[in-house]
This record gives structure tokens, sequence and C-alpha cells, in this order.
């Protein structure tokens, strides 16, 4: 590496005690998509500095910075942090809980945007050692909003400089405390959703020969479903179907004139998609006309897997062996049928997506009682910081 990594964790030890202050204040303040306004005035004037260009937003609720190093013109490295939060209570009885009822940094992206801030504030103190520019983008609506793909369609990575690298970081609960994770391919899972409305004659609870019912049909089509996998798409190309929502009925003894359901669609091979797809479809409309009835099915594109470039896995393996030791990298086992709208980041240039080790005691991702571990900031600022002084300085 081109600094001793002793040398680097004093700087970030500096940065930490605010580091950690800017991370309560982002947590009291969840705002779910495409309303991170105050999430976005915190950041922006937390990391303002002489130096350092604060850009125009591009979806009015991003921070994106640049900051070119003192050694010249050269390559550009982009480092991305996602902004907003869950619409979940936040039960993780901490004395920054969230003040807003209903939502909640349940997915760490307030870690995240704090580990970011703190690269940049480790990185000016460095220019001098850069020859390059460093791209660090806070990035609003992960969380099923597609705006990783709205923030590269309106040129984020292009704008000048272009982007050479791009690079992005996660906790990860369950894994050993600052432990780096990754593995080259495909990481992580493409993800649609699908909203199914099944409809017939309702009646009487005691009557059900004079009705369609589509709650049995709806029934039938949820574990229909589950068959697509098994029996459709080839076992080489993992998939899952989760109906996460239905909604029928208002009384015990009426059977509804309708069934509402909800859910998701994952697979890692994008063509998967046309399979699963077909193969839901047939079946819903099969079960139907079996039962008599009608039903509307709404097919959604989200988000794409997302593959790592090889090289890029390798040199952040080299990154974090030399900042943490040998024993700091792990390849990840396998994909996760969890999706990340990074993914369209890397779709357009080379880079890596890695995950932080929270600790193994560390409660699950999406849950009321998460909270983002401190103690990972500083692993994950010296990460980033290792990244770009690494890409730029070679």
């Amino acid at each position: 590496m081109i600094m001793e990594h002793a040398e680097l964790r004093g700087l970030v030890q500096k940065v930490l005690p605010g580091i950690r202050d800017l991370r309560h204040k982002l947590h009291r303040i969840p705002e779910i998509k495409y309303h991170e306004r105050a999430t976005a005035d915190l950041v922006s004037s937390f990391i303002h500095r002489e130096g350092l260009t604060i850009l125009p937003r591009y979806l009015d609720t991003d921070v994106v910075a640049l900051m070119q190093g003192a050694r010249g013109e050269g390559a550009n490295v982009t480092l991305r942090a996602d902004m907003d939060a869950l619409p979940l209570n936040d039960e993780s009885g901490t004395g920054w809980s969230s003040r807003h009822r209903g939502c909640h940094h349940a997915c760490g992206h307030d870690g995240h945007m704090a580990m970011l801030a703190g690269s940049v504030l480790v990185l000016e103190s460095l220019k001098d050692r850069l020859k390059g520019s460093v791209r660090f983008v806070f990035q609003p609506a992960e969380e099923e909003g597609l705006g990783g793909k709205k923030m590269v369609d309106k040129g984020v990575l292009n704008d000048s400089p272009e982007a050479d690298a791009v690079f992005a970081l996660h906790g990860w609960p369950g894994e050993p405390l600052g432990t780096v994770l990754s593995r080259p391919g495909v990481l992580m899972a493409a993800a649609d959703q699908f909203e199914l409305t099944v409809s017939g004659p309702g009646g009487h609870g005691a009557m059900p020969h004079k009705t369609v019912d589509p709650v049995v049909t709806a029934a039938q089509i949820v574990c229909g479903l589950q068959a697509v996998i098994s029996r459709k798409l080839p076992p080489q190309q993992p998939g899952v179907i989760s109906v996460g929502s239905i909604h029928g009925g208002s009384a015990k003894n009426v059977i509804p004139d309708y069934v509402a359901l909800e859910g998701t669609v994952r697979y890692l091979d994008g063509r998967s998609k046309n399979i699963i797809r077909q193969g839901m479809e047939k079946t819903i409309s099969g079960i139907c006309d079996a039962g008599g009835a009608e039903y509307r099915f709404d097919y959604t594109d989200g988000y794409i897997p997302l593959v790592n470039d090889g090289a890029m896995v390798e040199f952040g393996k080299r990154v974090a062996v030399s900042c943490f030791g040998k024993d700091a990298y792990r390849e990840a086992d396998v994909p996760t049928m969890g999706a990340e709208d990074f993914a369209y980041y890397l779709d357009e240039k080379p880079g890596a997506f890695f995950w932080l080790g929270l600790g193994e005691k560390s409660p699950e991702l999406h849950t009321p009682g998460f909270d983002f571990n401190d103690e990972a900031l500083e692993y994950g600022i010296t990460f980033l910081c290792g990244l770009a002084l690494e890409f730029l300085g070679s």
C-alpha cells in the first residue's frame, strides 16, 4: 500500500468521534426514498469544506462531491453510500433512536453515509498522495426506489471526470467485526415485483357452492407458484418467488369477491426472468380457469443482478489485507438473493461491492432492533480510503 496502515489508522482515529456523532444524528432523522431532504442537508453541511466541490443535485435529495488530488489529472474513483431508511418502527432502544415514527435506518444506511463522510475528511488531508480525483456519491432511494439506476441514467458516472472505478460498502451482520467480504461475478440477485388480483362472485360462508371463492383460488396459486421455481427453472439457475402480502375479505362468515396478492421474484441469472414470468402467468391462468375465477397479473421489472468485476474484487482484497491483515478478507461462499441498486453502477463501470462485518451478534438487517455497530465505522472508513489511495496513488 502507498502509505503505512498505522498512519492511515491514526488519521481515521482523529475523525471517529465526529463520525460517530454524525451517524447518531442521521439515525435520529431517517427518511424514506426520495424524501431524504434533511438527511441530504446534514450530509452536505458536514462534508462542506474548502477544496471539495459539491455538485448540483441529480435527484433533488442526493449529495455528490468531487475531490481533486494534488498530483494533477488522473483516474477517477467513485465511492457510493445509500441514504434512505425503511418504513419500519425503531425498536433498537439506543439513545439515538429514530424520532420519526414508522421510519428506521434498519439497513444501516446511516452507517454507510457516516463511513463515506469520514473518508471525505481523511482523504482531504491526503490529497497530496492522490493523482486524479475521488467522487463521493450519497445516493437516495436504494430501498426499492431504483435511485442507483436513476443516478446512473442522469450521468453521475460519466459527467467529467468519468469514473474509472466504482466501489461501495454495506454493513453485514453475522460476520466478524471488520471482516471484508465479496466475490467475483454475481454477488446479489435481481429483484422484480408482482401484483395479482383474483376475483369472482363471493357470498355466504355457509354456501360456498354458490361462489367462486377467490380465497381458495389464491391459496392454490401461492402453492402453485413454488413449482415454477422447482419445475420450470433449470436447477443451475437459483430463483425465489415470495408472496409477501395477501388481502381479502372483512368478515369471518363472508366469502369475498376478490383477493389481492403482492410479492417479489429474485434470480441470479438474467435468463431466468422470462422463464419465471411466463411460468407464473401459466400457473395463475390455469388455476383461475379451473376455479372459474378472473385475474389481473402485473409484473414489474426491478433491480438487475449485481455482478462484480473480478479484477476489482481482487484489488479490494489486496487493500483489505494491507489495511487489516491476512485474515481480514473472506470470499463470500455463495451469492445472496437480496438485491442492491449499486448493480447499475457496476453495469456501467468496472468496480466491486463489498460487505463489512458488523459482528456475529449484530441484529439482522431490516428488523426493528437493528442498529449499525459504531465499532465498524473505523474499518469502513479505512477500507474506503485505502481503495482510493491505492487506486490513485499507484
